[in-house]
Order: C-alpha cells, then structure tokens, then sequence
C-alpha cells in the first residue's frame, strides 16, 4: 500500500512547494507606490486537464514451497530474473539481488516486488513476450582443481555420503549402479583439462554458480481488471550442460509453489482484444556458406509500406522483431517444442538444448511440416524433394507474442484490406545491418472472415549480387530455393468485432488459453463440447489419410522401411485414440470436469468389475467398429474400385445407349430420342447411375425445373459420384434463382450462391474445385484476402488425388470440341491446376461456373482456340443471336494450322444452326465435309450428323447419303444406332422417287438409283443395339412390301408391334399410305414368290 501511494503523496508534496515559492515571490515583488496596481504573479504550473496519469502497481512475489530438490554438496539459490523489469527485493536496505537461499527456502520471505505501469499498453508487450524466469544453482566454492572428490561428483548433483551409502550396499542392483556411478565419475574427470591436480603447486578455481535447473512463468495474465491473487506452480526443469551429463546425472525436476498478488488492479480504464503469436520455424534448401556458424544468424521482421512514399520512392519500414540462435540438424531430428524467443536469446545464444526450460504450448507437426502452407503465387519451392528423414536445415522454432487492442486492430484491419504494408523478413549475420538474403509475406489472407492463422512458406532471395545461386548445377542435383516457414497466429481474426481476453484471465480455467493460439474453429466450441467427438473423428481421418498417402508416395511395403515414422506415427494415433475414447466415454457418462472424468473412471476399474466387463468393452468394440468402418471408407474413397465386370458392362452399355439418345436429339428427332431414352429408363438396372446420368443431360439443356426434381429424392451419400451431385446442385440452385421471376430472388441469387459455395469449399471434401471457382470469382472483384485464402486452401490440395468423372455420358462441350487444346509453354502451375477445373464444369453443364475459371486462363491458349471456346459456351447456354459475329481467323499451312480451320467451320456452322440459319449451317457443314480427311473426321461427328439431317429434310438425299457414311465406323462390330439408322432412311428415300432421274443441289447433279435393298443392311444393324426401336421394323417391314417380300414385311411388322404401348411413329404410317394396295402381292407365303428369296448378306442381319 505504501508503494501504490508515493506517486501521489509525492506530486502533493511537490505541487505544495511549488505554491510556497510563487506566493514568496510575489511578497517581494510589491512596492509602495504600486500597491495598487495589478500585480504579475507567476503561473502556477498544473497538469493538462485531459493527461491521464499512469499509476505504477506492484506485483509481490513470495517462495511458499519447494518440491524435489536435488541432492548436492554446496548450498542451492533461486534465482529471479525479468529482461525487461527490474525485481526488488522488500528489505531496509534498496538491492537488486533477486536471490532466495537454501537458508530461506522454508521461510516464505523474502517477497519481491516488480512494477508494472497500470493501462500501459507497451507494458504489455513487454511482459507478455518476456516471461518471469526462475533459476535454480548450486554456489561451489573456491577450491583446488582435481582435488576433490566432492567437486567431481558435484557435478553429476550426487553427495559422498550417498556415494559411501552405495558402497556400503551389497547386493547387485548396488553394485551395478556403483558400477555405473564410477563410469560417470571417469567421464567427469575426463572432461577435467589436463594435468589437474598434478605438479607442486595447486591451481585453484574460484567461487562459481553451477546451474541445476530452471522454469518460467508467463506473466500475461498478470493484466485483469481485478486484483491479481493467485499461488502458481513453476517446474525447474534440469540444465545439462554435455549430452553426457542426461545419462549420468542425477539432476530432477524441481517443483516451486509461488504466491503472487498485487493490491490494485493492472488494468483499470484498458481492455486488449487480440494477442498476436508470430513463430519463425526453419530455413530450408539453405546454402553451404550458411552451414558455417548458423547461430551467428538472424532473422529481422519489419512491416514494410508496399507503396513507396517521399521524393525518393523509399517504402517505410517500421521494426517488429528479430529471431536468433538458429541449429543445423536433420529435420526429423528437431525439437518439436516452440520456445520462447526472448529467453533463448538470453540463456542459450549460441547453443540449441534445454527446450523444455523455455518452452511455450505450442508445438512443430512433423508429420504435417509440409503442409497447408502458404507460398507465393506462382513460386515453385520444390517442397516435394525434401526429404525430412535425410535433409538438413536451419531449426529456429522460436515465437514472440504481441498484445493488441482494440485502436491496434482496426489499424491492421485496415492495413489487411487495403494491402497497403506487408511483412519483409530478412537474414542477416551478426547484425541486422547484415542482411544476406530476404523474403516478403503478404498477410492479406488475414482480411478474411474467420481466418485467425496461417503457416508461411516464403523464398528467401539474395539482396545483392555477391550472394551467387546458392545451388549451381555443377554442385550435383539442383534444390529448390532457400525458403523459410513462419507461422502468424491471432487469438481472434482481426476483421471481426473482438471480445476482451482480459476476461480470460480472470478465469483460472480459460487463463491457459491465452499461451498458444488455436485455429478460431477450437475457439467457436461451447462449453458443453459437443462437437469434440466429430473433431476428433475429423483428425483421425486426416491421420489415416496422410499416412496413406504417405506410404504410397513412398511406395512402402513394410514397417522396418520407414521405422521412424511409423514409431512417430504410433505415438500420434495413440494419443488420439485416447482422446477419441475418453469423448466416447463422456458422452456415455457424462462429465463436467477433468476430475469427474477421472473419479467416475476410476470407481469403474477399482469398485465394479462387472460394470468394467461390459460397459469398458462394448464402449472399446464400438470404437474400434466405428474406426475400422472409418479406415475403409478411406481406402475405398482413395482407391475408387470399379464395379464388377458384368454390371461394368451393362452400364457401360446404358451410357452408349444414352449418347445415342442425345445424338438423336441433337440433330432435331425429338420424338425418337423421347422414344429412346423411355426404353432406356425401362430397361436400366443401375438406377443410381441413370438418374445422374439423366441430371446432366437436364443441366446441359437448360432444363433446371427438372434438374432440381433430382434433389428431391434420397439418395446415398458414400456414392463416389456425390462431390459432382454437390456442384451441381449449387449451380441449378443458382441458375434457377437467377432466372426466377421474383426480382428480389433473382437480385439476390448471386451472392446466395456465393456463400452456399463456400459453404461447400469448407465442408472438407479434399477437392480443389470449388476453390478454385471461388478464387476466381473473387478475382472478379480484386478481393485480396478471398484470393488469398482459397490459393491457400485449393494449392494444398495439388497433392491429394481427384476423383474422375470417367462413368459418365459424353457431355456436349466434348460432342462440340472433343480434344484438349495444349496450353502454352509459359503456364504456371497454377493454370495447369484451373484447366482440368474448367473442363469439369463443362463436362457437368455447368457452363456459367465454366466461363468464369476460363477467363483466369485463357492468356494461355491461342486466339484461335480462345474463340472456339468462348463460342462453343456460349452455342451451348443459347446465347448466340442476331448480333453475334462470326469470325474466322487465318492460319498457317502446318497440321496445326489445318485443323484450326476445320474446327473454325465446325464451330461457326454450329453457330448459325443454333439460330436456325439452315442454308448457312449447310455451306459451312458440306465445306467441312470435303476438306476433312476420313481419320479427321470422328471430330467433327456433330456437324456431319447434321448436315444429314439438313440435307435429308431438304431433300437431298444422295448428300445426306455421304454424310451419313462418313459417321459410320469402319468395324461393323462396334454397335452404333444413328448414322445406320439415318443412312438408311436416306437410301430409302432416294430409291422412292421416281418423278426425277436426277436431284440438283448447286452446280452438283446426283444419280436417283434404286438403293432400298442397300438401306436394309444399315437399318438391320439398329436392331442389334439393345434397344428397341419400332421405327426400324416398321421401315424394314415397308421396304420388304415394296420389295414384295410379303412374309417378310408381316413378320417385321409383327415385331414394330410388339409392344403396343411403345407408338410407331407417323413417319412410318405416312409412308405405308404411299403404297398402292393394287401392287401388293397377296401371297404370304414365300411358295412361289421369288422376292421372298434374299441374300444371305440381307438375310442375317434379320
């Protein structure tokens, strides 16, 4: 109390003397004369009205207990440090020896004091990256080298009285340790320098401090609104000095129990709302000049001004902190501990042990080192050719933590969102000014709602031109760039309204939280923590997956090839498990604490063995059940098996089928492709299958309506074609939100479908494409952080294989442009990533979503194929009209060149069919037909099929006739319906006119011949399709009745009429019309009528 009042009762003291000396000299200034005048007095000087004045309030800490010490020889200190405050000790006399004795270890005094200025936020800072450091040392006297024995096993922490009590035992175990001891003791006085203890005079060392072991506490929750009152545990962890010394040393953890309380609060008037953890990790593909010393390096972090400002075009740079004290090892190899920056740098700076001294909570994943990292756009790092068992690099693993509130945050809110500062990080020798190679971190990604931490991977370059290429090809095999990981971690995001964590201290239970930073999911849970369990089954899934990929990677048939990871492995799924079975059990029994958790436990195993019979080990079988079920949900989802062969094939067989079917439709015979796709509905067994088939096929013709019925229906999740379902219900959603005659639906369509398409990007389905569609259309807009985020999430997903839409129909963007355009040499990864994106959603008909990832990377492709695209998208969402141009680039004479222009006339044909301009489609498609080379032309079957179609119904048969033939294959074997079926008509209705010798089309005079016993053969073949079609044995039975094939015609009229719910079409009855009943022969028996004996070439195929 005395302390907290001496700024007051001294500002009094000197305000009252101040008063004094004004009022004396104003006495001496008045005359006789003058009395009357007005007198000058000098002002009196006061505090600004609006100055608040900072009070300083003192922490008290006081010894209560100390567990566990080790035994030694000399006297033990504890010793209290702060790099930052000064500790004082409470005594008559001012000292800054912040010392405990062994004397004083039992009397709970002395107390010290150390100040800390109350709403400060740069007091803060400072202790909330500067913890309370608390050492533990033995005082060894002066005394002569190599003397003693006493000296040599104080240094192994052990006493002659208990190395006589030893002796004096006689059993093995006693003389295995004595043993044991002695080979210690031998190490130790080998460590001695030569010739100790020799000669005739005696060479003394003098009085020193040998450290035994040491702990520190984190002073952050020191700033609450109350008073701090609290009694903290603090471990002392051993100190070795050699590797040596953690075998043969005795040294122990030590357990100190201090009471810390201060009289007034430390926060008063002042909130902080966010805590920033920055943790710098490794340095990889480090060059060999680094090798030499790595802890004379360091690495500084500034905030650097990405627009340069001031008459020379300087970027203002503002210094945050630096990192120091880096380790050469194997990456496998490193402590996975996060230690405190600032403690390294002041106990180890050259040396890289004792860890779990200076340790933080937060740890290094090493089965996870290479992921979920965020790297340059564009940069190719080269992480796949580091190899963690056999690699080395420069281990920092260190972190600073940062206080801000709420002024603070909206400063860096609004940095973030405007891109306006970015992190330059620097290596340097020595000292900062030093710098050898340097790195910029763009923390845009932090502007984006919900995103609290990201791991960096940031190339390091060489500032100037005496740093050569760290990796010349003459050095053997090229590695990628030096780059160094660096983890930035907020408590809370900084975009968003951030609550006070001062709050947090004040609870014993939350205080822990504020020493690591989690992923801000973990901060979401409530307290009853109900979704712990499907967290856990969420890591358990992310283990199994990595550890497949892993093993298949690195193609590993058995454990002894990679033992380490295995063995490191083993330790992880244990401690999951563990967890995943204590979940299981609170759920079962439900507890609100640790300590039920482990009382209710416990009585299980102690008190009821029953109860432990069943209930441990159904709950144990049901995991174990659950896991397993899990495992091979995520093999088969890794694998994507096949069906069997025979459903194989018949599925197969329903996807030519409904190919067939879209051919037909497409070349404008609506009602035989209705015909079609009923018998195919009929007829199918895979009914999951048809109906996705059959969603697509409504999706690529605009028919949403119907497309959405689809979604009505239940329907397996675990079906392996459910991501595909997934998109394209986010796109039908949309498009029939935007087509909706509600204004305000449609007004707000786009940004529903927006959030929905996050929605299912973050639901963890492992694949990259709907962030890719949403990174472009946050490119759209320039949203940085958007772009930042999903580049983030979408470029660590390159590695994990995706599935393949390989079961299901031809979609019309591959019937229009059925190959793949190469993309040009200059294409980043990045691009090469966004084509197959864009191909997919083509493929689903999701054409709007296509166009969108198509215009990320149509720099590219060649103007050419840009507008062969564009068009072909813009053909299939019926947006060509009037106004439309048709374009036709030249080309070159070169294979290339030549069938650019064949696809030119293939898609401009296409153009003006699709806005019903017939004579135009016709010149371009019969042009096409002529300079198209046979091996050319399965390419462009669309076209051809049309010009067919066109020329038939224009009456020109003979052209139809060739066109028709060009669509057939060579291999009779290979069942194909439409240009059989088509061919056929054609050569049936080119041998039923007889009004004209010959049919004119242009310049062109083609032949009428009787063709109807060659159309036979070609309509035959649709038969053997597996499907039935009335149509076909309705035209076989007319052209036998023409053919006076009497009892031919009734036994395929019998066959057209099979099923009489399925109707002929008028087409057929149209043309029985046209026979004259006069020329039919009434004979139906094939005695005595020659016609009824055909070939054996138009015979088996009936």
């Amino acid at each position: 109390m005395e302390k907290d009042g001496t700024v007051q009762n001294g500002n009094q003291a000197r305000q009252t003397a101040r008063t004094a000396r004004t009022s004396r000299r104003m006495r001496q200034s008045l005359k006789s004369e003058k009395i009357k005048e007005t007198i000058e007095e000098e002002p009196v000087e006061q505090w600004p009205e609006n100055r608040i004045i900072q009070q300083r309030v003192f922490l008290y800490i006081q010894l209560n207990e100390l567990l566990n010490l080790p035994e030694t020889s000399y006297p033990l200190e504890l010793h209290l440090y702060h790099a930052k405050s000064t500790l004082q000790k409470m005594q008559e006399r001012y000292t800054t020896k912040t010392i405990i004795y062994q004397k004083e270890f039992n009397l709970k005094k002395p107390v010290f004091t150390l100040g800390v200025m109350q709403d400060d936020i740069e007091e803060m800072n400072t202790f909330s990256d500067n913890p309370l450091l608390i050492s533990l040392y033995q005082r060894i006297p002066r005394h002569c080298k190599g003397d003693s024995s006493t000296t040599k096993l104080s240094h192994l922490g052990t006493s002659p009285s208990i190395s006589d009590a030893s002796q004096s035992s006689g059993s093995k175990k006693s003389r295995r340790s004595r043993k044991s001891s002695t080979r210690c003791i031998d190490n130790m006085m080998s460590w001695e320098e030569p010739g100790e203890g020799e000669g005739e005079e005696c060479a003394f060392v003098e009085e020193r401090l040998e450290l035994l072991s040491r702990g520190h506490c984190d002073l952050l929750q020191l700033f609450q609104r109350r008073r701090f009152i609290s009694d903290i545990n603090i471990l002392l962890y051993p100190m070795y000095q050699r590797p040596e010394q953690e075998i043969c040393s005795k040294k122990i953890t030590s357990t100190t129990v201090w009471h810390m309380y201060s009289i007034l609060p430390v926060l008063k008037n002042f909130n902080f709302t966010n805590l920033a953890f920055m943790s710098l990790e490794s340095i990889y593909n480090v060059p060999e000049e680094l090798h030499i010393q790595p802890t004379d390096l360091g690495m500084s972090v500034s905030f650097r001004s990405t627009q340069p400002k001031g008459e020379n075009g300087v970027s203002q740079t503002i210094p945050l902190c630096t990192f120091s004290g880096f380790g050469w090892q194997i990456i496998s190899d490193q402590n996975t501990s996060i230690v405190w920056e600032n403690l390294k740098r002041d106990l180890n700076p050259h040396v890289n042990f004792g860890f779990n001294q200076m340790e933080t909570n937060s740890r290094i994943k090493l089965p996870r080192l290479f992921r979920m990292l965020l790297w340059e756009q564009d940069a190719d790092i080269s992480i796949q050719n580091i190899d963690p068992l056999t690699d080395k690099a420069l281990i920092n693993n260190s972190l600073h933590r940062f206080v801000i509130n709420e002024e603070m945050r909206k400063i860096l809110e609004e940095s973030v969102l405007n891109n306006s500062y970015e992190l330059l990080l620097q290596l340097y020798r020595d000292t900062p000014d030093n710098v050898l190679y340097e790195g910029v971190i763009n923390p845009s990604i932090f502007g984006y709602p919900g995103v609290n931490y990201c791991r960096f991977a940031t190339r390091l370059i060489a500032v100037n031109a005496s740093h050569p290429d760290p990796h010349p090809p003459s050095e053997g095999p090229r590695l990628g760039p030096m780059f160094c990981t660096f983890k930035i971690c907020f408590f809370q995001p900084i975009c968003e309204r951030n609550e006070p964590l001062d709050k947090y201290n004040e609870n014993l239970l939350k205080r822990s939280k504020l020493r690591r930073c989690f992923d801000i999911q973990f901060l979401n849970e409530d307290e009853s923590d109900r979704d712990l369990l499907s967290e856990l089954y969420r890591e358990f899934d992310k283990l199994i997956s990595d550890t497949i990929q892993i093993i298949v990677k690195k193609d590993v048939h058995s454990i002894e090839e990679k033992n380490e990871f295995f063995c490191c492995l083993l330790g992880n799924l244990s401690n999951l498990l563990m967890k995943i079975c204590g979940c299981d059990f609170n759920i079962r029994m439900p507890t609100k604490t640790n300590i039920e958790f482990r009382v209710g436990l416990g009585f299980i195993l102690l008190h009821i063995d029953i109860y432990f019979n069943t209930l441990i080990k159904e709950m144990l079988t049901h995991m174990y059940k659950e896991l397993i079920e899990r495992v091979r949900g995520i093999l088969t989802a890794c694998s994507y098996e096949g069906l069997p062969s025979s459903q194989k094939t018949k599925d197969q067989n329903m996807i030519r089928l409904m190919n067939e079917m879209r051919l037909v439709g497409n070349i404008g015979q609506r009602d035989l492709a209705i015909t079609m796709y009923d018998e195919i509905d009929n007829s199918t067994t895979n009914r999951v299958l048809f109906s996705f088939v059959t969603l697509i096929n409504n999706v690529e013709n605009l028919q949403f309506q119907q497309a959405a019925r689809f979604f009505t229906k239940p329907r397996s999740t675990d079906w392996r074609g459910e991501v595909f379902i997934l998109l394209l219900k986010l796109y039908v959603d949309y498009m029939i939100d935007l087509r909706s005659e509600d204004e305000e639906i449609s007004t707000e369509a786009f940004s529903n479908m927006l959030e929905n398409l996050r929605q299912l990007a973050s639901k963890g389905i492992l694949e990259m494409d709907p962030w890719i569609l949403l990174y472009c259309y946050y490119k759209q807009v320039n949203y940085q952080p958007g772009m930042e985020f999903t580049r983030w999430k979408f470029e660590n997903l390159y590695e994990i294989p995706e599935q393949k839409l390989d079961f299901s129909i031809l979609s019309l963007y591959e019937l229009y442009l059925p190959v793949d355009f190469e993309m040009k040499i200059t294409s980043t990864v990045m691009n090469t990533k966004f084509y197959p994106v864009f191909k997919l959603f083509a493929r689903l008909g999701a054409f709007v979503f296509a166009e969108v990832v198509f215009a990320n990377i149509e720099q590219c492709f060649t103007a050419v194929e840009v507008y062969l695209i564009k068009t072909t998208l813009k053909i299939l969402q019926r947006q060509i009209d009037d106004k439309f141009k048709i374009q036709t680039i030249s080309t070159d004479k070169s294979e290339y060149g030549k069938m650019m222009r064949k696809y030119q006339l293939h898609i401009n044909g296409n153009v003006e069919y699709s806005r019903g301009r017939c004579d135009e489609a016709l010149k371009y498609f019969e042009e096409l037909l002529n300079v198209t080379d046979p091996e050319d032309r399965p390419y462009f079957k669309l076209s051809l099929l049309r010009l067919g179609q066109l020329a038939f119904d224009k009456g020109l048969y003979e052209l139809a006739v060739s066109a028709f033939d060009t669509c057939i294959p060579a291999s009779k074997k290979q069942k194909i319906f439409l240009p059989n079926y088509c061919k056929g008509l054609a050569l049936y209705h080119v041998s039923i006119f007889k009004s004209r010798a010959y049919i004119c089309h242009g310049n062109v005079c083609y032949l009428k011949l009787n063709r109807l016993e060659e159309a036979i053969p070609f309509l035959s073949r649709c038969t053997e399709v597996n499907i039935f079609i009335p149509d076909v044995w309705g035209y076989l039975a007319t052209i036998n009745l023409r053919l006076n094939r009497n009892k031919t015609a009734l036994e395929c009229w019998k066959v057209a009429k099979m099923y009489p719910e399925v109707n002929i079409s008028n087409g057929v009855y149209a043309e029985l019309d046209k026979i004259k009943i006069s020329d039919v022969h009434l004979l139906v028996d094939n005695d005595g009528n020659p016609a009824e004996k055909m070939g054996k070439s138009n015979l088996l195929p009936l």
